[in-house]
């Protein structure tokens, strides 16, 4: 198993806001005591609903955000101890792309005006071969002819296209790891399938890992190594078999409410609660931050917060004091 390239340890970012009556401010953890390796070479997606943190957790990987607690390591070196060599080495083996390509782009720079600046920022390459080398990133990315596209502007792209250059110019300062933040959201979905498959060949080639922001658990499934759930800014469960054999209620909510291409296929499902469940409908401060939407909540979860833990003899963690229990009368449905 590969060591881990970022480790994020009991990871916190508390924001404040303004109370219902406007008098005083209460804190909001969008992020709380998240715990995550990332392996060097690895797809991690990090799926959930809106709200759940992932974006937050995106931006503290990226480095916009500085954690209210806890540490994030690159290598083992914490990010707020790194001297200005390393965070310089840091941002560039750690890109992002983000949500909205067309917003990401310089609307007054061609194409190749947008990647002459990076390569010239970072003097990645003789300006006598630069013109070629910049040619070489957008037929890695699928743009052929390049030449055809230089001289374009990103108005006059399509959204597949302009998340393409995004990705070339994120790729094109061999990152070890790039930081995707819903980047299939605003293209249909035979773009999106285009997209993947980009990202699953430039892996190949170059052994980028990528951190992939998003809510689509169908596309997730077909790239991602491991998946980490976020519910309330916590990881609620991680592993690589979250989509066969999933151990959270809340997981098995989300992939009960994805559609599946196949109307008559399986879909896992959990069986209805035997009992009403008395904890079901109460906010709480305290036990489980999923307790009021749960239907198989006990007393035990209204009392005590339950912490990621391993599950059996397999590579999946979960936070639920049930699992064991409802992992085993799990049945298609």
């Amino acid at each position: 198993m590969n060591e881990p390239i970022l480790s994020l340890k009991g990871v916190s970012q508390i924001y404040t806001k303004r109370s219902a009556k406007g008098w005083r401010r209460v804190p909001v953890r969008a992020v709380d005591g998240v715990d995550l390796d990332i392996r060097e070479g690895e797809t991690l997606a990090i799926v959930g609903e809106s709200g759940s943190g992932k974006s937050t957790l995106a931006k503290l990987l990226l480095m916009l955000n500085r954690p209210t607690q806890g540490q994030i390591a690159y290598r083992g070196l914490e990010l707020d101890k790194l001297n200005h060599e390393w965070r310089s080495q840091y941002r560039r083996q750690v890109q992002a792309v983000f949500q909205d390509p067309s917003s990401s782009l310089n609307p007054r720079m061609t194409v190749e005006e947008t990647l002459r600046h990076v390569a010239n920022r970072h003097s990645l390459v003789t300006k006598l071969n630069q013109r070629d080398f910049l040619a070489a990133q957008l037929a890695a990315v699928g743009l052929n002819p390049p030449e055809q596209y230089f001289s374009r502007y990103p108005h006059q792209l399509s959204g597949g296209q302009q998340q393409r250059i995004a990705i070339a110019r994120a790729i094109m300062l061999r990152p070890r790891v790039i930081i995707a933040d819903e980047p299939l959201s605003s293209l249909d979905v035979s773009v999106q399938a285009q997209i993947l498959q980009l990202m699953s060949d430039l892996r190949a080639t170059t052994n980028v890992g990528f951190v992939i922001i998003s809510h689509d658990l169908g596309a997730m499934q077909s790239i991602a190594d491991r998946s980490a759930v976020m519910y309330r800014g916590r990881v609620v469960e991680i592993g690589d078999a979250i989509y066969q054999s999933p151990a959270h209620p809340y997981t098995r909510l989300l992939l009960d409410a994805r559609l599946l291409p196949n109307p008559r296929g399986t879909r896992v499902r959990s069986p209805p609660p035997k009992q009403a469940a008395p904890f079901a409908s109460v906010e709480t401060t305290q036990g489980c931050r999923f307790l009021h939407r749960c239907p198989h909540a006990i007393e035990i979860c209204a009392a005590i917060d339950p912490q990621l833990r391993p599950l059996g003899l397999g590579a999946t963690q979960v936070a639920c004091h049930r699992a064991e229990e409802l992992s085993a009368a799990t049945t298609p449905v």
